[in-house]
């Protein structure tokens, strides 16, 4: 697969503030990259610098293989959608596409992003009428006026109930697949793009503290976790605490933390203290632990 988007050694401060830290990663074509890390990491500078509306400090940024020369047939490869989507309230969702479209002088068929989006019979409604998801869908249909090979949704679920983040989520996907677009979106929660994503990067204090596919994130803790639980588990407490391991009470369990797989010791130990065993197997990393861990302090 082509890079579309590759950043080697991004820097970027105001003042004495640092918001940006030799940032070094790329996006593939055709895929769904998330950005993960928690409010005020740099996920909104990041995007900004990539669509070009601000300038970094230091480091390289190239949009299909070409550093990127803040022209304007630079910036026409990428859409944006900023986290808090803003439109003139009483002009209607086809006046404002309309705005939109003069200002990036492209002439295009707005039906067909109105349609795209499920908004085509409110096209002359005014937008103060709108609910937080329909302005986001409508966000998603200005994000496409330019036509752009890539497209970056910056914290896009924020404010959406449950069913205005599913049709949201299935809407990005459609636009991946069906429009052929790369998508490149940013949140601080893991479960609501962990389905998503094709591959993550955990941004944290404005570095980048692992990329990678799921699987590759969840599997990248060298340390076991051992859920054990009996019919006795303040007596297995004891035995725990005589063996000095790191344990804690979870969900009616105990949480096991050890440096390599002990199971079959701790079993042979247990049965020899006649204490009868319902449950005794390693925690799965999951995406959120795995970040959770590489974003905590």
């Amino acid at each position: 697969m082509n890079n579309v988007v590759e950043l080697e050694e991004i820097e970027k401060s105001y003042g004495d503030l640092k918001v940006l830290k030799d940032i070094t990663l790329s996006v593939e074509e055709g895929e769904i990259f998330g950005i993960l890390g928690p409010n005020g990491v740099g996920k909104t500078t990041l995007f900004q610098t990539v669509i070009g509306l601000i300038r970094h400090d230091a480091g390289t940024i190239k949009i299909q293989g070409k550093l990127h020369d803040h022209s304007k047939e630079t910036k026409a490869k990428i859409g944006y959608l900023s986290a808090d989507v803003n439109f003139y309230e009483n002009r209607t969702a086809e006046e404002n596409l309309e705005f939109f479209a003069d200002l990036a002088e492209k002439k295009t068929d707005l039906d067909e992003f109105l349609e795209l989006v499920d908004l085509k019979d409110e096209a002359d409604k005014k937008v103060k009428g709108f609910s937080t998801g329909m302005k986001k869908r409508l966000g998603i249909a200005q994000s496409l006026i330019k036509d752009p090979e890539i497209i970056i949704y910056d914290e896009p679920t924020t404010g959406l109930d449950p069913q205005g983040k599913k049709e949201f989520k299935d809407l990005i996907r459609k636009i991946n697949r069906e429009k052929d677009k790369t998508i490149i979106l940013s949140s601080h929660a893991t479960t609501e793009v962990e389905s998503l994503c094709d591959r993550f990067a955990v941004l944290k204090d404005g570095v980048v503290m692992a990329c990678g596919t799921k699987e590759e994130l969840s599997s990248s803790n060298s340390s076991y976790k051992l859920l054990l639980k009996t019919e006795n588990n303040d007596k297995t407490e004891k035995i725990l605490e005589e063996k000095n391991l790191d344990f804690k009470r979870k969900d009616g369990c105990l949480l096991i933390k050890t440096e390599r797989d002990i199971r079959n010791n701790l079993f042979e130990t247990l049965v020899k203290k006649n204490i009868t065993i319902s449950k005794l197997e390693i925690e799965e990393e999951t995406l959120e632990s795995a970040y959770l861990k590489l974003t905590s302090d």
